[in-house]
């Protein structure tokens, strides 16, 4: 006869262990690894013609989260991290505006570490 284990998970026990800071690591590792593969396909102005080649590539940065999850009506914190870019102009390299064509920078790094890790 086969032993068949049950497991009952306890949520409040799960939410105390994600809301300790030791989870703020993990999530900044992955960040710096989206911003590496960002900084890897970012693209870079012709010096003739760009003011500042290369700023939009230079200006990634990841920043830590602090986030307020409710559960059960109860504030919980959650740690996390996000990549960023300064670069005056990172919004129309992202989107697109007519004069620049839509790169996706972020959003493709984001897709290419989803598939690396089967997500």
């Amino acid at each position: 006869m086969a032993y068949r284990s049950k497991y009952t998970g306890k949520y409040a026990g799960l939410g105390r262990m994600i809301s300790r800071p030791m989870f703020a690591k993990p999530c900044r590792d992955a960040a710096v690894r989206i911003m590496q593969v960002a900084q890897d396909d970012a693209p870079v102005g012709n010096p003739a013609e760009d003011k500042h080649p290369g700023l939009y590539k230079r200006s990634f940065d990841v920043v830590p989260i602090v986030k307020n999850v409710p559960f059960r009506g109860k504030p919980r914190t959650r740690f996390g991290a996000a990549v960023i870019n300064t670069a005056p102009h990172a919004w129309r390299v992202e989107r697109g505006d007519g004069r620049v064509p839509r790169y996706a920078v972020l959003q493709r790094a984001v897709d290419t570490m989803k598939a690396a890790h089967g997500g």
